[in-house]
């Protein structure tokens, strides 16, 4: 019994001289020594903890994205709980001995490098509209060409970092590739322009090969996660050799569209097509391996949340674009209040687009197939966002320019049919309405003047331009010797506020040109922002239908937010086809009247969606209150 005893005291003793070790050593680290309270075990679980947190631990080279668990009897008790309609779980992907689980290493939760690596996809977005402002269809079209380009690579990205990326120094490298891959859209997406002529081939043989890049570098990624899985099973050799092979695929395809890219004339359209099908084929058959094979699925992981932070930082581009627009709006002019409410409801409508979508997050556990055509239903989702948040600021400016011509024009109608001065006079009074305008205030605006200058010279040698013989009785029209004045002048405050824009107003020589609102470029700013409203509400309604199921069907506030989101989509596409009648659009957009219509639809649908809520949660309320009162009766009886 005393040998017994001596035994213990002595393991005893050692147990608190390595404890107390280990506390030296933490103190040696300058971690503060704990309480005399805290226990010896508390205090070195608390040490690991702050090495972990301090990141003094040091960063491994390499992580495998499997893990081999023991005692498969709870881990197969853990994923018959969370078995979702029959889905295999992913974190059983196989089981390598009697009492081994197999299972990826998958995470619920995105890294700062995630997030930090979507501030490249809207670096990227941003660099784009400022070198190709949406303004007229051809621009139109070619964001929309360099938006799915840039989504679609980093959608195949996101597939696999929701499943196979975990924190190491090979990660980080990885992620470094991938940040000069999106430098490199950068540098493609200053000059993309599918309608310029062949001297543009050189830049598509550059995209071409930065498509190339990326492919390979995610074949190197799923060839690592592979090798690492391989070494516990061969289930999950099939999938992801198949993902690789599709991956070789796309590359070798946007490889091989080099050749059609030589020095020369532009190649046909039918090529740049071909972008497109490829990253559609190649998402729909990556997506499709995971609905086939289970074990590679996208359950328990962090997905969701990806789509929510990308749908964040392409809200948060409208934020940069709202900036800019008060400095284009208001740099050179007093502090107007029209303008300063258009600035409000640009930002009361970027607000409003968060709420609509994070007050509405879909349902936990949805469905592994759900929630996979969720995610891709998110690019026409974002184009219908980045369609309302870069269409807003084309508005104000639009507004703005047609603004200040208008009141350009009224000056020189005085001057002209009421007053019809000629010569000198009609000279200096023209002179006298563009100095309003504050052209030479503007280093844009400025290139134009002496132009705009030798035409007003011009119409000043002009005879009896203004006089009552050559205009007619009646008339409210300036003649037509002015119409190369006003087609310049419009060319030049669209320049000052929009740059890009020069070339397409410049374009536009017919007699039309003079009322900005009835050009094409301004027909196409207005069509294509409602339509963006319209899209983006759709699939808002489409994501609620989506993330409901059986045991989670439609309730009353979910079939009001459909309804009255189908009603103010359907309202917009009313109100983009009006743009067909100059006279509406001219009225429309002189008003200034755009943005508040759109921030009242958002309010509408918010307030809507509160309210039917609410009635939601009191009827629930009263159904639970009902039947707890019938219990307790029926438990009194």
């Amino acid at each position: 019994m005393r040998r017994t005893d001596s035994i213990n005291s002595s393991t005893a003793l050692t147990g608190v001289q390595r404890t107390n070790s280990g506390i030296s050593s933490i103190e040696h680290l300058g971690v503060p020594r704990t309480d005399s309270s805290r226990s010896a075990a508390s205090t070195a679980s608390w040490g690991l903890d702050y090495l972990q947190e301090e990141k003094i631990a040091p960063l491994k080279w390499i992580k495998s994205p499997v893990n081999v668990r023991t005692d498969s009897s709870r881990e197969a008790s853990e994923n018959a709980a969370a078995s979702d309609n029959g889905e295999e779980n992913n974190k059983n992907t196989n089981a390598t001995t009697g009492n081994e689980v197999l299972h990826l290493s998958v995470r619920e939760n995105a890294n700062t490098i995630e997030l930090f690596s979507d501030l490249f996809f809207i670096a990227n977005l941003e660099t784009f509209t400022s070198a190709h402002s949406v303004n007229n269809v051809n621009t139109l079209v070619a964001y929309i060409s360099f938006f799915s380009i840039i989504w679609f690579t980093w959608f195949q990205i996101t597939l696999h970092d929701v499943r196979f990326s975990l924190d190491s120094g090979y990660e980080r490298v990885c992620k470094l590739a991938q940040f000069c891959i999106f430098v490199g859209f950068a540098f493609v997406g200053s000059s993309f322009d599918p309608e310029q002529d062949g001297q543009n081939n050189q830049n598509f043989r550059i995209l071409c090969h930065i498509l190339l890049g990326s492919r390979l570098l995610m074949v190197i990624q799923y060839s690592v996660a592979l090798h690492f899985i391989r070494r516990h099973t061969e289930s999950m050799t099939w999938p992801l050799s198949l993902t690789i092979a599709t991956l070789v695929f796309s590359g070798g395809s946007f490889l091989s569209m080099t050749v059609s890219f030589k020095p020369g004339p532009k190649p046909g359209l039918g090529i740049y097509y071909l972008y497109y099908v490829i990253l559609g084929i190649e998402a729909a058959v990556t997506l499709g391996i995971s609905i086939v094979w289970r074990k590679t699925g996208f359950k328990r992981t962090h997905l969701t949340e990806r789509m929510g932070l990308l749908t964040l930082v392409i809200i948060g581009e409208g934020a940069i674009g709202a900036t800019k627009t008060v400095g284009k709006v208001m740099g050179n002019d007093d502090v107007r209040l029209d303008a300063t409410l258009l600035i409000a409801c640009m930002v009361l409508i970027l607000l409003l687009s968060w709420m609509l979508y994070f007050d509405n997050p879909p349902e936990c556990n949805f469905g592994s197939i759900r929630q996979q055509v969720w995610a891709v239903l998110h690019f026409p989702f974002h184009l219908g966002m980045i369609g309302i948040v870069e269409g807003s600021q084309q508005i104000i400016l639009a507004w703005h320019v047609l603004r200040r011509f208008i009141s350009f024009r009224k000056d020189v109608r005085v001057a002209c049919i009421e007053q019809h001065l000629d010569g000198t006079a009609l000279v200096r009074a023209i002179t006298r309405a563009l100095d309003k305008l504050k052209l030479a205030d503007d280093s844009n605006g400025r290139d134009w003047l002496p132009r705009i200058l030798d035409e007003v010279q011009t119409l000043g040698n002009t005879t009896d331009v203004c006089s009552l013989g050559r205009l007619g009785a009646g008339t409210s029209s300036l003649p037509p010797a002015f119409d190369t004045l006003t087609r310049t002048l419009t060319t030049a405050l669209a320049d000052s506020v929009n740059p890009s824009s020069s070339s397409s107003s410049s374009s536009s020589s017919s007699s039309s040109a003079a009322l900005p609102a009835q050009h094409p470029g301004y027909m196409a700013i207005y069509a294509y922002y409602w339509g963006s409203l319209s899209l983006a509400l759709v699939f808002l309604a489409l994501f609620i239908l989506i993330t409901r199921r059986a045991d989670r069907p439609l309730t009353l506030s979910d079939r009001a937010a459909l309804a009255v989101r189908a009603a103010v989509a359907l309202t917009a596409l009313g109100l983009a086809a009006a743009a067909a009648s100059e006279r509406f659009l001219m009225l429309y957009l002189e008003n200034g009247a755009t943005l508040p219509t759109v921030a009242a639809c958002f309010l509408i649908i918010v307030a809507f969606d509160r309210w039917a809520k609410g009635v939601s949660a009191s009827r629930l309320r009263r159904e639970l209150t009902g039947s707890l009162e019938h219990w307790d009766n029926g438990s009194q009886e």
